[in-house]
């Protein structure tokens, strides 16, 4: 879907005139000409970008006008409905908030009626398929049950392998993915649709129709209280449904399925999953212990074994031999999953990796990741060598979601295990063809990132959550603690951004050439925001404008003026630079960065 050319505002300038016209009103009515001109750009993608803040908007307001538009805009297709569901869905199971609204409950199940009863306005399915009114209304009812149950069933699955044994996982895994795609292939039989919908944001929007998972290609993560796990999919648009023809087995009969598990209330288990991440405390003397003792750490070769601490490891399984520490390369991948497929010959097929995520709360980083893929805009609106990755996001629940997995990226936790030896500026030396182009890669996304620590008060970033391309970038990923927010309300990570001694020797040292060329993109980054800032502010204004009715975490302490302040608007161009000049002094290998990854490989063998 293309931008509308009568749009003459973006729907990031129509949300914030929507939000202007709330506040002036109290809360009140809302202009019906703002919202005729979000019906107008209905067909404009970036509108589903703001979702999350108009179904927010909605879930205070009550505004008739922003239901209707919301109603049109969920019933469009399968993609849109299950999008505006899911984020409905978001927004009310939360126990800390207040009793929800009757009409955002009754608009919720208003939506799945509206859905079975009057279908989609592009149906792109096989209605006609089933003639009768009936069967067709039985046909998307179907649908819907079987939709909900399979996509249950993926979110409870990274519940349930952690109570499976770390030698049997790999099976488990194995037999679950085909279950799945028998039961993907029974929709066929007895819905208007032959596959899941995932509405996805990136590559191809309308191949959102899930119609095969590799069972034989995926990874599973192992975390303290979770495992997160990572599948490749094919997908289509549902307008080449009938292309497909018998590319798929039709079972005649239910017998031949492998039942799914029944739904049970699994949200308790995932939010209680979720709050121990903010709820843990740990005893800051005793990490102060540690601090001293990892002096003493380094100065003994001797101690250097305990680094071989043994840990559950993550659960691979590919029909690859590939032995680069990246794995196959991503296109490559493609390349040869497409020739082999049922469905590689039809012009939306696409191959997608995603994580599948139970027991966190993603909507504080949904609101992060949005602003984020904004800074990255103003970034390249302005001309600037800042790298930033941003990634997709997809809400499923309160405490559940899909997240697209970044390709051709590991961990430096992994490479820190797997090359011990080897400080960064030597891994980067050794694996990189071109050392001067991957350094290059380097200081410009490690310049991006850390405006963005610096900016959204980033903290746990221990060596799991910070990936390296295979070009040589640095990539941040998990961004749940941001804001206010702090892991166990330790109130460590205090430097603005991490920048350990490590990546400064990747930038030849304090003093050198990329040393200052870092500072400077930095400070051009600074003064690009500025010029854009109101933009950026738009999304967290919209979750804040109504404290009473907050559902994010991360902004119950949040103040916008402070927010604000980090911009350093009122700065001229000299007190800006030497600012940041000051920051990159303060996180210069801090010692609270240091502590931190140090208590991360003491308490998860996380390695730094």
């Amino acid at each position: 879907m293309q931008r509308s050319p009568s749009s003459q505002l973006s729907i990031n300038q129509l949300t914030n005139s929507l939000l202007e016209c709330i506040l002036k009103e109290q809360h009140g009515s809302i202009k019906f000409d703002i919202i005729k001109k979000f019906q107008e750009n209905i067909n404009n993608s970036e509108i589903h970008q703001f979702i999350f803040q108009l179904c927010y908007i909605y879930y205070v307001t009550g505004n008739n006008h922003l239901e209707e538009f919301l109603k049109k805009y969920g019933l469009m297709n399968s993609s849109n409905y299950y999008r505006l569901e899911w984020t409905l869905k978001a927004l009310s199971e939360d126990s800390k908030c207040f009793p929800i609204p009757d009409y955002f409950a009754k608009f919720f199940t208003l939506m799945k009626h509206e859905y079975v009863n009057k279908g989609l306005t592009n149906t792109n399915s096989r209605e006609d398929y089933f003639q009768d009114m009936y069967l067709i209304k039985e046909a998307r009812a179907n649908y819907q049950d079987r939709q909900d149950q399979l996509i249950f069933n993926l979110i409870e699955q990274s519940l349930r392998l952690k109570s499976i044994e770390i030698e049997e996982r790999k099976q488990q895994m194995i037999a679950f993915l085909k279950k799945i795609n028998q039961n993907i292939n029974y929709l066929w039989q007895i819905t208007s649709q032959g596959g899941i919908t995932i509405p996805f944001n990136h590559g191809l929007i309308d191949s959102y129709l899930v119609v095969h998972i590799l069972d034989d290609e995926f990874t599973c993560f192992n975390t303290a209280k979770r495992v997160p796990y990572k599948i490749i999919v094919e997908t289509i648009d549902p307008s080449e449904l009938e292309l497909i023809k018998k590319a798929v087995e039709i079972y005649q009969n239910s017998s031949d399925i492998q039942e799914l598990n029944p739904f049970y209330d699994i949200e308790k288990e995932m939010k209680s999953i979720a709050q121990l991440k903010i709820l843990q405390q740990y005893d800051i003397d005793e990490l102060k212990k540690l601090a001293l003792k990892k002096v003493e750490f380094h100065l003994n070769p001797e101690n250097q074994k305990i680094r071989r601490k043994p840990r559950d490891k993550d659960i691979y399984a590919s029909s690859t031999n590939c032995t680069s520490i990246w794995g196959e390369d991503w296109n490559e991948t493609q390349s040869r999953i497409r020739k082999s497929s049922q469905f590689g010959h039809l012009k939306t097929y696409q191959i997608r990796q995603i994580i599948i995520k139970g027991g966190d709360d993603l909507r504080n980083e949904l609101l992060i990741m949005q602003m984020i893929k904004k800074i990255k805009e103003i970034f390249e609106k302005h001309k600037l060598d800042i790298f930033l990755r941003p990634y997709d996001i997809i809400l499923t629940s309160p405490n559940s979601g899909i997240l697209e997995f970044i390709p051709n990226t590991v961990s430096i936790d992994k490479i820190k295990r797997d090359y011990q030896d080897y400080t960064l500026k030597q891994f980067y030396e050794n694996f990189f063809d071109c050392f001067s182009e991957a350094q290059t890669n380097f200081l410009q996304s490690l310049a991006g990132y850390s405006l963005i620590c610096y900016l959204f008060q980033l903290k746990d970033r221990h060596n799991g959550n910070i990936l390296i391309d295979n070009q040589g970038h640095i990539i941040h990923i998990d961004f749940g603690f941001v804001l206010t927010l702090t892991p166990g309300n330790l109130g460590f990570e205090t430097a603005p951004f991490k920048l350990i001694e490590e990546y400064e020797e990747l930038l030849d040292g304090k003093g050198s050439y990329f040393h200052n060329y870092f500072q400077t993109l930095i400070f051009k980054g600074l003064m690009a925001l500025q010029q854009e800032i109101d933009e950026i502010l738009n999304f967290v204004k919209i979750m804040n404008f109504s404290p009473k009715h907050n559902l994010l975490v991360s902004l119950e302490k949040f103040k916008i003026e402070d927010f604000r302040k980090r911009f350093m608007e009122k700065c001229s161009l000299e007190q800006l630079y030497e600012n940041v000049q000051n920051i990159v002094k303060e996180s210069s290998n801090s010692w609270t960065t240091t502590l931190y990854d140090y208590f991360q490989f003491k308490t998860n063998t996380i390695y730094y």
